[in-house]
């Protein structure tokens, strides 16, 4: 147990961050494609016009709607700080630390799906119009049936049974993977090579059987277990990010500046790789392609994120901790806000009024969400492990 591992707020605004992305990737799904493709004239660029297509997938503006991207930091960070409170509680009790998982995870999940099943119920009336194909049929195609509901709640992780809140397929992964890490993280303290080794087994077995299938994502609860495989190299990212982190931080004190101010902000770009990983496409070499990219630019955020002191006061800011203390309500409430909203306003706003309402309510909603579910979900594990809790601040 290491004691003076100090908890690093900074990630938690990183974590802010790829959540909002989130939220604008699927802004932009939600966005007809003739929105997309339609002409700009930009007179200071010399009267040359483009189109948010070529912008938003050409240029480093990717970042912003590069969701697979986001999805893949998140485990990797998941990875590093779980390592992180191991190191700093210890393993005492495998118990404590799925409790608090579970509720930490496991219960706002339930109370949003719940939630979702409800609204769908109270405003959907019929097909929405003037959005794209993937919200009009994707996002609350499914009506909430006992089984539905009970498919989602017990993490089947198919895709019938994400349709009340589709961002869920990595929540499930993330619930899984964490019932499991701590095993994992001895694993990798005392037989590193043969871990790392059997994962790398692991996930090109998995890549290999699912894509040879024809199944990304999975269609039956055996598959959607396999699937989770795909994702685990990058967890184990995290635990090696948390195991040389003494080394990476002298390395990049010693650095070029170079390096510090050139070389790793431009691998962070490689988040926004095309949207190629195991949950969009079909392929083991462009699956191996997103994975290699996406750990790379993880790695490279987080090194920025902790070591570059003008970023990392900057994330220290009390508007970005707070984006960060809500980015886990955030990435789990916003589509089903945006669903409420679109089919409660379809029939008298036009589609680009409600989608600019929505992000702001999408923001109030998941504060909203984070103190009345989310936190007291947090304070429970606490007291069921008995461990003392602090309030944090959200201020901004």
């Amino acid at each position: 147990m290491e004691e003076n591992v100090r908890r690093e707020t900074e990630l938690d605004a990183v974590r802010g961050i790829a959540a909002l992305v989130v939220v604008i990737f699927h802004f932009w799904l939600i966005m007809p494609d003739e929105w997309k493709t339609q002409a700009v004239r930009f007179p200071m660029l010399m009267g040359h016009s483009f189109n948010l297509e070529t912008l938003f997938h050409f240029t480093p503006l990717r970042l912003l709607i590069s969701g697979s991207g986001a999805v893949g930091l998140f485990f990797v960070l998941s990875g590093y700080v779980l390592s992180l409170s191991i190191s700093r509680y210890g393993m005492a009790s495998y118990e404590r630390f799925v409790v608090r998982r579970i509720c930490r995870i496991y219960l706002p999940f339930a109370v949003v799906i719940l939630f979702s099943a409800l609204m769908l119920v109270l405003v959907k009336k019929g097909p929405l119009t003037g959005v794209s194909e993937w919200f009009a049929t994707g996002p609350w195609s499914v009506y909430p049936t006992e089984q539905v509901v009970m498919g989602h709640l017990l993490m089947t992780g198919t895709v019938p049974l994400l349709s009340l809140d589709s961002p869920a397929w990595s929540l499930i992964i993330e619930m899984r993977v964490s019932l499991v890490f701590p095993i994992l993280f001895v694993l990798m303290e005392k037989y590193r090579e043969r871990t790392i080794a059997a994962v790398i087994v692991m996930y090109f077995a998995a890549s290999m059987f699912l894509n040879g299938m024809g199944e990304n994502p999975p269609t039956t609860f055996m598959h959607s277990l396999i699937f989770t495989l795909e994702y685990l190299p990058l967890f184990v990212v995290g635990i090696l990010f948390f195991q040389f982190r003494e080394n990476i931080r002298v390395f990049y004190g010693s650095s070029p500046a170079v390096i510090r101010n050139v070389v790793l902000p431009l691998a962070i770009i490689l988040l926004g790789v095309p949207a190629i990983g195991p949950e969009n496409a079909v392929g083991v070499v462009r699956n191996l392609i997103w994975l290699v990219c996406t750990t790379i630019g993880s790695v490279a955020a987080i090194c920025v994120a902790l070591h570059n002191e003008r970023i990392c006061r900057y994330l220290q800011k009390s508007h970005m901790q707070g984006l960060g203390h809500i980015s886990y309500s955030l990435y789990l409430s916003h589509l089903v806000v945006i669903s409420a909203m679109a089919y409660t306003l379809d029939a008298i706003m036009p589609v680009w009024a409600w989608m600019l309402l929505a992000f702001p309510v999408s923001l109030a909603a998941a504060t909203a969400c984070f103190w009345l579910v989310e936190y007291p979900c947090m304070q429970a594990g606490y007291w069921l492990t008995r461990r003392p809790v602090l309030k944090p601040e959200l201020v901004g």
